[in-house]
């Protein structure tokens, strides 16, 4: 009788002290994000803390100590494929971004353990580091109440991760390698090329045109894909492009007339236009 007078009385404690509870929105809120560059996905989750009329550079964040560049858990960077960061070659993964702020350059740490919330005592451990970097702290005029990561400056094969709070702003690089990837792609696709579609073979010269890729494969995949779909008027247009590039106008003319021809003759308004305007840029 006694135990079951024991067991009542913790269960109506606990759903009394569940009733209590009131939910109240966290003050540094949590915030996901995610970018892509090339082929890699860059996900970000972090706290937010906000400066509510206090000092933030050198108050709030104190210089010359390692901060969890946000609040409560460690913020979080997750790699879909290797990359590089700051320079430094990094796996596919997720890491933890720590900082030490200064006026001037600021300490990036990309670090492995993940699960901290506290940096108190002994708790961070710099032999956990992955790698170390330093990256140049900027004033801006625009002010930044919340602390903010954004990506910017964004590029096929690279983009910067702004860290912005109050008046600084850093920048942290990333890149990836894409060229390479394409052509890895290609060549084992071509181990087989009786089932590689000629859309296929655009796309990677379309990829090689606008990404500083070989010009000449370009050039012989857009010919491949031109055997296989003959008189296509969009497939005629990136091969004038890729002959103009290579400095070849005579030949791209040729090709650009050909590609209006097919424009036209197919009535298709799109490319007959588009045809137009690149043939009048080779005559300038």
């Amino acid at each position: 009788m006694k135990n079951l007078i024991l067991i009542a009385a913790v269960v109506l404690t606990t759903c009394f002290s569940s009733a209590q509870r009131l939910n109240t929105p966290t003050l540094s809120p949590i915030t996901k994000i995610t970018q892509q560059i090339g082929l890699t996905e860059i996900a970000l989750e972090y706290s937010r803390p906000s400066a509510k009329d206090r000092r933030v550079m050198g108050g709030l964040v104190p210089y010359g100590e390692v901060w969890r560049t946000g609040a409560n858990a460690s913020t979080k960077i997750t790699l879909t494929e290797s990359a590089t960061i700051g320079g430094h070659s990094i796996e596919a993964g997720t890491y933890a971004l720590y900082t030490i702020p200064r006026k001037q350059t600021w300490t990036i740490i990309i670090h492995g353990n993940t699960k901290m919330r506290s940096l108190a005592g002994d708790v961070y451990k710099q032999a956990n580091d992955i790698f170390r970097f330093e990256a140049s702290a900027k004033n801006s005029s625009d002010y930044v109440e919340t602390f903010t990561l954004q990506f910017a400056n964004l590029k096929t094969d690279s983009v910067d991760l702004e860290l912005r709070w109050a008046n600084t702003v850093v920048a942290i690089p990333f890149g990836v390698e894409v060229n390479e990837k394409i052509a890895a792609q290609m060549t084992e696709l071509l181990k087989n090329p009786a089932k590689v579609p000629h859309r296929t073979y655009f796309q990677a010269a379309e990829y090689n045109l606008h990404n500083d890729g070989d010009l000449d494969t370009a050039l012989a995949w857009i010919n491949t894909a031109l055997d296989m779909k003959a008189k296509d008027p969009r497939y005629g247009l990136l091969k004038a492009k890729i002959q103009a590039k290579q400095g070849n106008r005579m030949e791209a003319m040729v090709t650009i007339n050909q590609a209006h021809d097919w424009a036209v003759k197919s009535n298709n308004a799109n490319y007959t236009g588009q045809t137009d305007l690149f043939r009048a840029s080779l005559q300038e």
